[in-house]
């Protein structure tokens, strides 16, 4: 099992944050003379496997010593080269436009459980999903494939779709095996000597030079004993705070759906749920050093009345017919006309009539309308589409990873058109589909039915 460790570090003077032009471009002036990248204010990310982490964390410390400045970070431990055979769900975030609204439903316990409303059209890609972390949901691909596997290890609560178009469905997720205990780390101080001892690894070298880690973040475990038998369990734990003004309170900081491999493996081949939706959990015989073993709760869950009744009410709404939304290549243009003039700085100017032909005889002639109105520019916070010349480069560089790249059985048909922050590439399909590319694993994580849909959906998100 190999521990891989990462900070984030910025640098802070006189005791306090920096503030000033002048104090940023100390900060970033010195980061840049360690060889390191950082943001526009100072933050700058230290991967601890790098051979020279010694010799920069030596040197954060020696600045920090001479010129009265003190250094705080963000810690993170996560493990690799394990094999388990559980598996951790990770959901994503629904988008802000996907919910709608909510209901509260009857629970076991006697109180009222949160059920959401959904416009199911705006999740472009079935997966796990959560809006809070008291919420798990899973597409009915999901819930499709445990009801033809017969597993009675969960329950489901449809989330009822309020949107006008035809789309996947979603439900909460209710297990009924739970996992007594999680073994977690939080809240490590540096004056918390004799755990960052035990922790090892990176740590109390950092806590000698850092004034503060002011958030760590450390791969949760679970006790080989206490996992049930059964193909889904869930470990869900509360923490209560008891704030200076007003009434304590109850706040949920985990909810963790373990799948076991054999079942998961079964949900891959059937492409009920994504690699990328996946993680192997840590399930270890002995809590680990400088780790606290927490006890979960049962989560309150409706009544069966509500699971039957949602049920009932998502079949009746599978028998009714509903619009596909789809999006012209006109649509998405004018949006996109009507977009760069709303925010011209982050366009570039449309490409060269006289040079169009040039794009016409080659594969990125589908895009050639949209590079006529910008040659390049970011669709949203999260997209970019690339110029021509930049994104033919962006390709030859694409097509010779996926050469090198074994585990990859059918290998993506399609041009580079635009990428992410993160390093993801958006594809253009010989289908006319496009497909987000991770940049992480060989799969598509999302996926738009064509060009002008992508265009339009990424602009609104």
């Amino acid at each position: 099992m190999k521990i891989i460790e990462t900070l984030d570090w910025i640098l802070d003077k006189n005791d306090k944050r920096i503030n000033g032009e002048e104090e940023y471009l100390l900060n970033i002036d010195f980061i840049h003379s360690l060889g390191l990248k950082c943001d526009c204010v100072g933050w700058s990310t230290l991967d601890l496997q790098n051979p020279r982490a010694d010799e920069i964390l030596s040197a954060i410390d020696s600045f920090c010593k001479k010129n009265g400045w003190r250094a705080r970070g963000i810690y993170t431990r996560k493990y690799a080269d394990y094999t388990s055979d559980w598996y951790e769900m990770v959901p994503t975030t629904f988008k802000d436009n996907t919910l709608c609204d909510s209901y509260e439903c009857e629970s076991e316990q006697g109180e009222t459980v949160k059920i959401y409303n959904l416009r199911a059209h705006h999740e472009l890609r079935p997966s796990p999903k959560r809006w809070s972390l008291e919420s798990m949901l899973v597409p009915e691909r999901f819930r499709d494939a445990c009801v033809r596997h017969g597993i009675t290890d969960v329950d489901f609560c449809w989330a009822k779709d309020k949107g006008k178009y035809q789309a996947e469905q979603y439900f909460h997720l209710y297990c009924n095996y739970q996992i007594p205990t999680i073994a977690s780390c939080r809240d490590i101080t540096v004056e918390d000597k004799e755990r960052i001892e035990a922790l090892g690894g990176h740590l109390p070298q950092i806590a000698g030079i850092f004034y503060k880690l002011q958030q760590s973040d450390f791969q949760d475990c679970y006790l080989e004993s206490n996992i049930p038998e059964c193909n889904i369990a869930h470990a869900y734990l509360q923490r209560i705070y008891s704030p200076m003004f007003g009434e304590p309170y109850v706040d949920c900081v985990k909810n963790k759906f373990l799948i076991h491999k054999d079942f998961a493996q079964k949900l891959l081949q059937e492409k009920a749920i994504s690699e990328s939706d996946l993680m192997p959990a840590m399930v270890v015989k002995e809590l680990p050093s400088g780790y606290i073993l927490s006890h979960t709760v049962i989560p309150d869950r409706p009544i069966v009345s509500c699971l039957q009744k949602s049920i009932t009410e998502y079949e009746k709404l599978k028998n009714t017919k509903r619009p596909l939304r789809l999006i012209s290549e006109k649509d998405a243009l004018k949006l996109l006309r009507f977009e760069k003039k709303e925010r011209k700085e982050d366009f570039k100017k449309a490409f060269p009539k006289a040079k169009a032909v040039d794009i016409a005889e080659t594969n990125y002639a589908p895009v050639l309308p949209y590079y006529m109105i910008a040659n390049g520019g970011y669709l949203s916070d999260e997209y970019e589409l690339l110029p021509y010349d930049i994104a033919t480069e962006e390709n030859k560089l694409f097509a010779q990873e996926l050469l090198t790249e074994e585990l990859l059985d059918a290998k993506p048909d399609g041009i580079v058109i635009a990428k992410c922050p993160d390093g993801d590439k958006i594809l253009l399909c010989s289908d006319g589909k496009v497909i987000r590319f991770s940049h992480e694993q060989p799969v598509a994580t999302e996926e738009w039915v064509s060009l002008a849909q992508f265009v339009a959906d990424v602009i609104h998100e």
